[in-house]
């Protein structure tokens, strides 16, 4: 998820890029869940995946396109509003083979602006994670489809101070929905791309050829109640121990930051949505709110990792009243023989992108991990009181 700037340098094979308007239908659903499925659907959602009855016994599956698993009935139903399709070229990898340094984009062309509701990707590449964003088009231009993001100065920061973030994948999830409560959405400004980093991960024997198709759900400007703004936190000090479990926690205090941006100094806003990120030594990502009348309440606290969907909507959202910050962090097992830091390939992340209402935008980044000892096996690290925040007003009406 890291959202700034990445380096490397591979070979993609593509050609053209299309727009297109989705006309595929998903099959009706069940109706209502059995009661032993009632009993599961809880440990399904996480993986925002729904229940069915399958020889006799209850089992968790994904919902098909065009719909998702609702947060209140477990259900797959209709994500709803009109569709903007893009299916972006393919790539092909080789057996162990990682993509970096490379950007694909989409000019949307849209003269007025665009509210979008929930983003479904759906990709066969093996892609390992990818941020995408959107800016103004007369930035980073050239022709749409796969360019090295070094040729047109890119970086995931530059383009979030520039226009905005709109949607981050879970760790190789092959398809995902990131949807918000009717009339909840971002802004998309008029005349954008959307850009997006390629992080393709090749863990196959085999070679693979693929592409992502990116399908944006949209609403009516009359009909948005909530204008949503991004925030990141991100881990980078991660020094994980080897042969070792260990838990690594951030303290981001945003009450300076804020004031520098003419807000009041302490941190007010609704949460809708949380996509945490870690890699497959993870065994455990959570986050609270710090300070305040709710310091402590737990946001999020997920175990394991699956490579599945993970990203979380909050209807109704969480309430974030006169609080200093955020508390997160992440859990690793490490049966490797050597320290593992923060990074690509076979080195891990612990983070999350999150939505919320706010006239700020935000990211914060602890840099250190200072050892704390253990808690019985568990090695204790944490940032001894070190983020770093950037804030900036998120523009939602111009």
């Amino acid at each position: 998820m890291r959202a700034w700037t990445i380096l490397g340098l591979l070979a993609v094979i593509g050609c053209s890029d299309s727009t297109t308007e989705a006309t595929d239908q998903p099959e009706p659903g069940p109706v209502e869940l059995s009661a032993e499925c009632e009993a599961k659907i809880g440990e399904c959602l996480i993986n925002q995946q729904t229940c069915v009855e399958a020889d006799g016994k209850p089992q968790c599956t994904a919902c098909p396109p065009n719909q998702y698993a609702h947060p209140d009935t477990g259900l797959c139903e209709d994500i709803g509003g009109k569709q903007m399709v893009n299916e972006f070229p393919d790539n092909t990898t080789e057996p162990g083979e990682e993509i970096l340094g490379v950007c694909r984009s989409w000019t949307l062309g849209n003269e007025k602006a665009i509210w979008v509701n929930a983003v479904e990707l759906q990709q066969n590449e093996a892609s390992h994670h990818s941020n995408w964003l959107f800016a103004p088009e007369d930035q980073f231009d050239g022709p749409d489809g796969f360019w090295k993001c070094r040729d047109r100065g890119y970086s995931q920061l530059k383009a979030a101070l520039l226009g905005g973030v709109l949607y981050a994948q879970s760790t190789q999830a092959e398809r995902e929905v990131q949807k918000f409560p009717d009339g909840v959405a971002v802004r998309i400004p008029p005349r954008s791309r959307i850009i997006s980093d390629v992080h393709v991960l090749n863990t196959t024997k085999d070679e693979v050829t693929g592409n992502a198709k990116l399908t944006l759900y949209t609403i009516e400007e009359e009909n948005v109640t909530v204008k949503l703004a991004p925030f990141h936190l991100t881990y980078d000090g991660l020094d994980i121990p080897p042969q070792a479990t260990s838990r690594f926690t951030g303290e981001c205090d945003l009450r300076a930051a804020f004031e520098d941006n003419k807000q009041p100094a302490v941190v007010n806003g609704d949460i809708y949505y949380i996509l945490p990120h870690t890699h497959a030594l993870g065994s455990r990502f959570f986050t609270d709110i710090m300070g305040g009348p709710d310091d402590g309440q737990r946001l999020i606290d997920i175990s394991g990792f699956n490579s599945e969907a993970r990203g979380r909507s909050y209807n109704p959202p969480v309430k974030v009243r006169d609080a200093t910050g955020f508390r997160f962090g992440c859990e690793f097992d490490n049966p490797r023989t050597e320290r593992v830091g923060w990074g690509f390939g076979d080195q891990e992340m612990c983070e999350l992108l999150g939505f919320w209402a706010s006239p700020l935008a935000f990211e914060s980044r602890v840099e250190q991990a200072v050892d704390q000892g253990k808690d019985g096996s568990v090695h204790l690290y944490d940032g001894d009181g070190e983020c770093s925040t950037i804030a900036f007003p998120f523009a939602q009406d111009k």
